[in-house]
């Protein structure tokens, strides 16, 4: 297959992209005929042999939703209909430019927002089926404004299928847009399971070491520092878990401005065993998930889906989650627990309960790596999303 992949932003860091490359990793892999279309530069080694085309424009790309870690930003409801319809054209202009240099059997367009409606308009021209994936912040952007909104329904409309990215995405796809359920596919973003895997006991030996946290439980949690991610309720839990036993020690990585106030917090609860780690290399992130004995999802909004989770499951850590949005669908009772939101308390207790209980974190962790391979792993969503292509082609 000729497949064509539209992207708004750049390729790295978040769940949307994360998602893009996994698609990448696997199409590559199965040698498919691949091109991008996106409208900010990535320099991503999954890229090579790809032809990327990057799509200049003269104002700010704006993004989906307004977050307090992207400084001067600017939504997509805000921004003047001459710029939204700019952006519209020219990623249409492009998928019909790759189609006339390389031919395209597919396009798949990201976000439930305005490159929909550009592979619609590009279809007009070329007759070239067109599949959307949904993502949770490209939905909320286009409710926020009716111009957002009429334009992602009819780009959703004119589709042959609307991939949603967990059961919770579905509904509201149902909910907000109308979408007919039938039209709707499931299919979860994949992880690398060759990538994210259980660390060994040398591996384990040596993080805990560079850490500071040999012979100790180590409670691991990650992802943007923003006030929704929910980690000030992580760090309450560990104000309430180290008074207890104090053989338990938590690391928390990634990057963004509510990084200030955790570390206010930490010094107001005056946390001995709690370490912000910051931004790491992808290398020792990854032997974190697998050195820690327990990961924590704290989250306090309705996440779509909730790639963490997975990421830790795949590297036989049995995940602590809050309930909320997609979350449950990857956290279920076979690999950890769940927890209501906005509650150090049950974090805490829930920490407690399961951090020294060698026969429950073996069971569950070897339960979520069997589950991730099965349902969230790369070649689990690219063999589904496969299948989809080839029927809308048809």
């Amino acid at each position: 297959m000729k497949i064509c992949y539209l992207y708004l932003h750049r390729m790295a860091g978040r769940g949307s992209g994360r998602y893009m490359q996994s698609l990448l990793t696997y199409f590559k892999a199965k040698r498919h005929s691949i091109c991008v279309v996106e409208g900010m530069r990535s320099q991503l080694k999954v890229l090579r042999g790809i032809a990327v085309k990057y799509v200049h424009f003269p104002f700010q790309i704006p993004v989906y939703q307004g977050r307090a870690d992207v400084k001067k930003n600017v939504k997509i409801s805000g921004i003047p209909d001459s710029q939204l319809f700019s952006l519209i054209r020219r990623f249409a202009e492009w998928e019909v430019k790759m189609n006339e240099r390389t031919g395209i059997d597919i396009t798949h367009a990201n976000h439930v927002s305005i490159l929909p409606f550009s592979a619609s308009l590009a279809k007009k021209i070329n007759h070239v089926p067109y599949v959307v994936t949904a993502h949770g912040t490209g939905m909320l952007s286009s409710l926020e404004s009716k111009r957002n909104f009429e334009i992602a329904k009819m780009g959703l409309e004119e589709s042959e299928k609307v991939i949603a990215n967990s059961k919770f995405t579905k509904s509201n796809l149902i909910k907000d847009f109308g979408i007919q359920k039938n039209k709707i596919k499931v299919i979860y973003p994949g992880v690398d399971t060759d990538v994210f895997k259980p660390a060994s006991p040398r591996v384990k030996k040596a993080i805990k070491r560079k850490y500071r946290c040999t012979g100790k439980r180590v409670v691991f949690s990650s992802g943007f520092f923003t006030e929704e991610k929910g980690f000030q309720y992580l760090l309450k839990a560990a104000s309430i878990y180290e008074k207890k036993d104090p053989n338990i020690v938590t690391l928390i990585t990634g990057q963004g401005d509510y990084q200030h106030e955790m570390e206010k917090l930490i010094e107001k609860y005056d946390l001995k065993n709690t370490k912000i780690l910051g931004w790491v290399t992808r290398k020792d992130l990854i032997k974190i998930y697998g050195a820690a004995d327990l990961f924590v999802t704290p989250s306090t909004w309705h996440e779509p889906f909730g790639l963490v989770s997975v990421e830790a499951l795949a590297s036989k850590t049995p995940v602590i989650a809050t309930k909320m949005g997609g979350i449950p669908e990857i956290v279920t009772r076979d690999v950890g627990e769940t927890v209501e939101s906005k509650s150090g308390s049950a974090i805490a207790n829930a920490v407690l309960d399961r951090i020294n209980d060698d026969c429950w974190l073996r069971k569950k962790g070897k339960h979520g790596r069997e589950r991730v391979i099965e349902h969230f792993s790369v070649k689990a969503g690219g063999r589904e999303t496969e299948k989809v292509y080839r029927k809308a082609i048809r």
